[in-house]
């Protein structure tokens, strides 16, 4: 591998034979010219485009944003991936650069933006906010500034974005928005404040995500076949109450997106709900 361009001691552009990688890393460029050999250690964070125009992206975004920016971004992405068992698109190293910068240059000049979802992150996304405090708490550090909580919301939803392949910033919004409004229709049916620590709610919250991202990504098919008639019939009969909250969610998300939900799609939602309903019950 051997350097392309340094933008500074920590951030440069290399060649591993026919691609071009971004290599961050405390010192990768020190001293180094282009042609140099680099070498990769395990502290050294590589990023491999996927899209052929990543690099390209990447190079216009360092010329305006200072590559400090990259650095703390680079931090944050690690520790996210770890802490959240995922892996993130190579686009997420750009926007939270941008974002982080952005959000400092907008809190210097009076600008601080109040996160219009931050209560609904909160709760459905837990571990990315979770995340994306000690994100925070990294940014306030590094660049000497106290930055509102509302950032970690923001921070929490580029983990989002970037971690399902095929979502947008809006399709995101959407989703939580949609999620939000099932847990309220439950929680209301249900007559019942919802345990968020509870294992049967934290199931339940995983189904509702996937649910909203087939239904606002349109990825299900609301008519295929089917062949859940006698299951379906099985828990309207043997779980009414479960059965008739699921019922009313189907009415939300349908008036909502104006996209049915398949049969499938309601037996899961009743099983689940009964699961809530069931541990509440429990001494």
């Amino acid at each position: 591998m051997e350097v392309e361009k340094v933008f500074n001691n920590n951030v440069v552009l290399a060649k591993d034979q026919d691609q071009e990688v971004v290599l961050i890393g405390k010192g990768i460029g020190f001293g180094k010219k282009p042609g140099n050999p680099v070498t990769v250690t395990a502290q050294v964070d590589v990023y491999r485009p996927a899209a052929a125009n990543w690099v390209k992206n990447f190079q216009e975004a360092v010329t305006a944003i200072p590559p400090e920016y990259f650095e703390v971004a680079s931090q944050i992405i690690k520790t996210a991936a770890a802490q959240l068992q995922t892996t993130f698109n190579s686009y997420l190293l750009i926007a939270l650069a941008d974002h982080i910068q952005f959000a400092i240059y907008r809190h210097h000049h009076g600008m601080d933006i109040k996160n219009e979802l931050l209560w609904e992150i909160k709760r459905i996304y837990p571990r990315e906010y979770a995340v994306g405090e000690e994100a925070l708490r990294l940014v306030n550090d590094q660049f000497d500034v106290t930055l509102l909580p509302d950032e970690a919301g923001f921070m929490a939803m580029k983990f989002v974005e970037n971690s399902m392949q095929g979502s947008t910033d809006r399709t995101t919004r959407e989703m939580t928005k949609l999620i939000n409004g099932m847990l309220d229709v439950i929680q209301y049916q249900l007559k019942m404040t919802l345990d968020s620590d509870s294992l049967s709610f934290q199931r339940l919250l995983v189904h509702l995500r996937f649910f909203a991202q087939r239904t606002v990504m349109r990825l299900a098919d609301p008519n295929a076949s089917t062949e859940d008639d006698f299951l379906f019939d099985h828990l309207a009969q043997k779980y009414p109450t479960a059965f008739a909250c699921a019922q009313k969610v189907v009415t939300f998300v349908t008036k909502s997106t104006g996209h049915p939900v398949a049969q499938g799609e309601q037996v899961y939602l009743t099983v689940h709900i009964q699961r809530l309903l069931a541990e509440s019950q429990q001494p």
